[in-house]
């Protein structure tokens, strides 16, 4: 099916003049870019979250024991 896509992709491209087909393949390049940059902003907040935890002393919490936690200062049993 994604082939299908960029075959159509393609086809249509191939029928624009020069102008336009720079501009099709500026606009894929930012797709591509904002792609990349999402990527970078998770594996950044990834990296800060896993270095709070390890300044705070609780990088040794797992996901249950933060939930048991939480649920327990909000009073929820």
């Amino acid at each position: 099916m994604v082939m299908n896509h960029v075959e159509q992709l393609l086809d249509a491209v191939r029928d624009l003049p020069e102008t336009r087909v720079l501009q099709v393949l500026d606009f894929a390049r930012f797709l591509k870019w904002q792609d990349e940059a999402k990527a970078r902003e998770i594996i950044e907040f990834e990296a800060w979250a896993e270095n709070l935890a390890k300044e705070k002393g609780f990088a040794h919490l797992s996901e249950e024991d933060v939930a048991y936690i939480v649920h327990e200062v909000r009073g929820e049993h």
